[in-house]
């Protein structure tokens, strides 16, 4: 019997096989903040809003909550920016590129103002 290399059947190369090692860098960058430190800064915030429901008097139930919404949307920004990389190709330079992150960077700064400053107006209310 001879010995056979097993090909791998069905299996599609990979979408990143063809970037430089540039690109590549910026993709892995890029997994690492959404599906990591999103992923990261969505589980502390509803695991702190679950304490503070639980520990605390009613009176801070509405700042429990405003840690959850803000728990949840940057879990789901992180899901939907991890399911979109973009990627450009440039006609004149005949070259990618890659685009950061600025306008999911500047609403995730207003949606984390908006939530801290109502805590604080719920905190010096009590």
């Amino acid at each position: 019997m001879e010995s056979q290399s097993r090909p791998e059947f069905g299996r599609k190369p990979s979408r990143i096989d063809h970037l430089s090692n540039n690109l590549k860098l910026d993709l892995r960058a890029h997994q690492r903040t959404y599906e990591g430190a999103y992923t990261r800064t969505a589980i502390t915030c509803l695991s702190f809003s679950i304490l503070i429901i639980k520990l605390f008097s009613k009176e801070f139930l509405h700042i429990g909550l405003i840690y959850t919404i803000y728990g949840s949307i940057i879990f789901f920004l992180g899901v939907a920016k991890t399911s979109s990389v973009d990627i450009y190709y440039d006609p004149n330079k005949h070259q990618q590129y890659y685009k950061t992150a600025g306008n999911s960077v500047v609403l995730l700064f207003a949606i984390s103002l908006v939530c801290y400053t109502s805590i604080l107006a719920l905190i010096i209310k009590l």
